[in-house]
């Protein structure tokens, strides 16, 4: 699991404790939710906590954009290590990078002939209103692991969520919607 939610977090969100007996069950359900978000996002919310490498094609300009990154410590062209005075990471002031634009070069155009080195994700912690997503989401599926009360169902994914209250039902609607909101966009 990424963190995007705890059991204790949905057993808060719920106002009910969870019996000890469906923690692994809780667990496969909040990995499959983080799957989920990261999947309808095209996004992986909690940064990699160690550099690894992706390998992207030039197109003969100046810019290259990236997968969201929260910090690079490498970029090849063709093999040849750029100095960081080379290049310059957008945005500037905030993570995550998304944007490569060098300076006074370009980005040869060839397949796969460009090396980032970066830890990939969208942040070092996981956002908040992520975090508010996922437990809205897991509990929902909680709700309606042998529930047959409820106000309104719905599907994500291969689960079905339950929902025994209209508040419920609107937390659904805002979590789906924050989820929207992080969709990212390609061009």
């Amino acid at each position: 699991m990424k963190g995007y939610t705890s059991r204790q977090s949905i057993e808060n969100y719920l106002q009910t404790t969870i019996a000890s007996s469906l923690y692994s069950q809780v667990n496969a359900w909040i990995s499959q939710i983080e799957k989920y978000i990261d999947r309808k996002t095209d996004r992986n919310f909690k940064a990699d906590t160690n550099t690894s490498t992706k390998i992207y094609d030039g197109d003969g300009s100046q810019t290259l954009l990236i997968d969201d990154a929260v910090s690079i410590t490498g970029i090849k062209i063709d093999g040849e290590s750029l100095v960081t005075d080379e290049y310059y990471l957008y945005p500037a002031n905030d993570t995550p990078k998304r944007k490569i634009v060098l300076n006074g070069r370009y980005f040869t155009k060839g397949k796969q002939n460009i090396t980032i080195i970066a830890k990939w994700g969208y942040s070092i912690t996981v956002p908040d209103d992520i975090i508010l997503a996922a437990t809205v989401l897991t509990a929902g599926i909680v709700s309606a692991y042998g529930s047959s009360a409820q106000v309104k169902a719905e599907s994500i994914g291969n689960y079905s969520v339950t929902y025994s209250d209209q508040r419920g039902w609107d937390d659904f609607q805002n979590a789906n919607d924050i989820v929207d909101s992080y969709i990212k966009n390609t061009f």
